[in-house]
């Protein structure tokens, strides 16, 4: 018994650990993005932009790596052509003696549901999705630990009517997610400096952020986007 508990202490306190474990990201803009991520005593530099493009532009991004790996696979491709040829040769012999019959191709997920469901039980899955996206959204902001944020726009461009334009559109913009941030999320240090300046030839931007992520936060928003998902679906059959 006394082992047994001795395990299950040690098991207890591997698991606390692993929960504990957290990615401290920092991300800053001065004229060109900076993302460093952190775990422990390991630190890796990430390229935002390429992965904001792969993101926000998943059919571009695509299309490059395509591009990437077409000029590096001519050089293979004589060699692969001549390996299909040889192996094509070998299966139509084989075809010849042996026909196999024709596999059916099920139809997929969202073809079965057109099917059984209709449009209705489509809408229903989108439905269930979006639900789902923005419960798992939501208890990740309300579990982020930011330990600094800081912001910096001047608004500039010579013409003072324009400038005051975009000053006032920026403002309309900025401040609803200033106050959605500071009453939404767990913020330690909070600054910015946000004013026209109708001598700047143009505008400038700064912003840092410093912020960390645990495993157990993680683990709670896939229980949560799980159990939102499971509820939906239940609830629609």
């Amino acid at each position: 018994m006394k082992v047994f508990l001795i395990i299950l202490a040690v098991l207890a306190v591997i698991i606390g650990i692993i929960l504990s474990l957290s990615a401290e990201f920092t991300v800053v803009f001065d004229n060109g993005w900076s993302t460093k991520v952190r775990v422990l005593f390991w630190e890796w530099d990430i390229q935002l932009s390429k992965l904001l493009s792969f993101v926000l532009f998943p059919d571009k991004a695509a299309e490059q790596k395509k591009a990437e790996k077409a000029e590096k696979s001519v050089e293979k491709k004589e060699e692969i052509e001549e390996k299909t040829e040889e192996i094509s040769q070998e299966t139509e012999d084989n075809s010849n003696n042996e026909k196999k019959p024709e596999k059916k191709q099920k139809p997929n997920y969202i073809q079965k549901i057109l099917n059984e469901d209709g449009v209705v039980g489509l809408m229903l899955l989108i439905s269930n999705l979006i639900q789902t996206a923005n419960s798992a959204l939501t208890t990740l902001i309300k579990g982020l630990h930011i330990y600094s944020l800081y912001v910096k726009m001047i608004i500039g461009g010579g013409d003072a009517a324009d400038i005051g334009e975009k000053f006032g559109e920026m403002c309309g913009f900025y401040y609803p997610i200033k106050g959605f941030v500071l009453n939404s999320m767990k913020v330690d240090m909070y600054d910015d400096f946000i004013q026209p300046d109708f001598i700047a030839p143009r505008s400038e931007y700064e912003f840092q952020i410093i912020a960390s992520l645990n495993v157990a936060l993680l683990l709670k928003v896939g229980l949560k986007a799980a159990k939102v998902f499971l509820v939906n679906l239940i609830k629609n059959k």
